[in-house]
């Protein structure tokens, strides 16, 4: 990808020196951005990503690269609905693992997975649904470790996403599945980044951090409603 940017870069003043349409020129340079886009959104999905520098200690030492939490959606449509999630993760050093696993349309599939989370060691699990939303009751039902379920809206359905919430926040007892708004991968990933600071203790400091900035946010619009 990285040497299609060069390319590019490369190409396109030879281009207009030759007389090549401007405007020709200019679409497909926005084409090549918006997938260039998509390609960096849908980066974060690979499982093979290292963990940001900085790595968290917890009482009984530093990890290495093995990942702490499992971010899994049924399809990959979904899956970049929630890429916002990776993003959180990666800001707060966290290294996690990717997964598209259906509970309808691949139950043995989501056995396997949910079975084998806490052997590869995950401590966190995230997982989107869409509807009857079933994906992070069946991990739940199949693991201990929290599992933080996130409700999504979709173009059929005509709740905007409220069957979905319900669906994970109505979980029989003994088998709960902490549920955040409709659409909140980012909350999804900050509580994940919460319930690690339990253990990694240097993970507290990056949440005071941030909470600090998102004061001095609210401070900054203060100060411009003031002026203005």
């Amino acid at each position: 990808m990285q040497f299609l940017v060069n390319l590019l870069a490369f190409a396109l003043p030879i281009l207009k020196l030759y007389g090549f349409p401007s405007h020709l020129l200019a679409n497909g340079q926005y084409r090549f951005k918006n997938e260039l886009s998509f390609y960096q959104q849908c980066h974060c999905m690979k499982s093979t990503l290292k963990p940001r520098k900085g790595r968290l200690e917890s009482d009984q030492g530093s990890f290495s690269d093995q990942h702490l939490v499992s971010i899994v959606a049924p399809s990959i449509e979904l899956f970049n609905k929630i890429h916002e999630a990776c993003s959180v993760l990666k800001n707060f050093g966290i290294p996690y693992e990717t997964a598209i696993v259906a509970a309808h349309r691949s139950p043995n599939k989501a056995i396997k997975y949910a079975s084998g989370l806490e052997v590869r060691g995950i401590e966190v699990v995230l997982a989107c649904g869409t509807g009857s939303a079933h994906l992070p009751g069946m991990i739940a039902s199949l693991t201990n470790l929290p599992v933080i379920g996130i409700p999504l809206t979709y173009a059929s359905s005509l709740m905007g996403g409220t069957d979905s919430l319900l669906s994970m926040i109505q979980m029989p007892q003994g088998v709960p599945v902490a549920t955040v708004g409709i659409d909140s991968a980012y909350n999804a990933a900050l509580l994940a980044c919460q319930i690690l600071s339990l253990k990694y203790h240097s993970l507290r400091e990056r949440l005071q951090l941030h909470k600090r900035k998102m004061e001095e946010k609210v401070d900054s619009d203060e100060s411009y409603l003031r002026v203005s």
